[in-house]
């Protein structure tokens, strides 16, 4: 029995390993080309505008058959193996057919000119290129703010994009999007700050005269308790910390109401929720208060 599940342990290794690489084929196979910078560049020691040329308005253009020959022996009259290691077999078939990578939705706009940025290297915008093993994308939009931030560049969307503006709101806006953007900020904030840059302001226009849909029936007595103790940062959005003094210091929370809050025993009351987050005490209590009940009490550990 233990030599059966050894063989079916390893047969389903084998055939992870196998969609693993029929997966990464198909990735490869979108260009109909198999291409490392890293290779390139650390082990061939190649430069960036050995393979990129730049046209009259200073910008580059990808690499050419022109371009590989000057280092590369290629014969495209009689293909041979040898031209694999560039091309995917699914390209070969397509008669070595190169396509262009689509691009991600947020360059799909994008306005863009490499003479503008010639006195930069290319390895500060293209970070991962001398370790990429494949098509590296480009640089991220939170690269170009931190630069243009930095160097004093244009911050405005229309700047470097054709139809993405602070204006125009987004596909993911649509339908729901009031109900659903409390999690899409709670899972990126940075995303927000591309158009909402003031965020508590935007926030507070909405939050202040129309509540969260979390604040329901049962938010007071049961659900903000919790919630502030997990983040209170996102509380502070709405609320200053007088806020919850003014409404706990003349009503106690529900549960100081239980039977045993103020005993002695850890796990009955107040003591095992000091433990559990003493800050929570301090809302409304001085640590000084402990003193009063404590100073002439042992307490014993079990």
């Amino acid at each position: 029995m233990f030599m059966r599940k050894t063989r079916l342990f390893w047969l389903g290794l084998a055939v992870l390993a196998v969609a693993g690489l029929g997966f990464s084929a198909c990735k490869k196979g979108e260009t109909g080309l198999k291409f490392s910078h890293r290779f390139h560049i650390e082990e061939q020691e190649a430069n960036c505008d050995d393979c990129h040329k730049a046209d009259d308005e200073g910008n580059y253009s990808a690499p050419t058959m022109d371009n590989c020959k000057e280092c590369h022996e290629i014969d495209e009259d009689n293909p041979s193996e040898e031209c694999l290691v560039c091309h995917t077999i699914k390209g070969a078939e397509n008669d070595y057919e190169v396509e262009e990578p689509a691009k991600p939705k947020g360059y799909a706009d994008l306005i863009f000119s490499h003479e503008v940025h010639a006195d930069f290297k290319c390895e500060q915008c293209h970070r991962a290129i001398a370790t990429d093993r494949g098509l590296e994308q480009g640089p991220t939009m939170k690269q170009c703010l931190a630069c243009h931030k930095k160097e004093d560049g244009p911050q405005e969307c229309s700047a470097c994009h054709e139809e993405i503006s602070a204006e125009k709101a987004p596909e993911s806006h649509e339908q729901n999007w009031e109900s659903r953007h409390g999690v899409a900020y709670k899972l990126n904030k940075r995303n927000c700050q591309y158009c909402h840059p003031n965020r508590q302001a935007f926030c507070e226009k909405c939050h202040r005269t129309q509540k969260p849909r979390d604040h329901n029936f049962g938010w007071k007595t049961t659900g903000h308790g919790m919630e502030a103790t997990h983040d209170r940062r996102l509380c502070a959005t709405c609320h200053d910390a007088g806020y919850c003094v003014d409404c706990h210091r003349s009503q106690k929370p529900v549960s100081h109401r239980t039977a045993g809050w103020m005993s002695y025993r850890r796990e009955n009351g107040h003591a095992e929720a000091a433990h559990r987050n003493f800050r929570s005490c301090n809302v409304c209590h001085e640590t000084g208060e402990c003193l009063q009940c404590h100073q002439n009490i042992i307490l014993r550990k079990k």
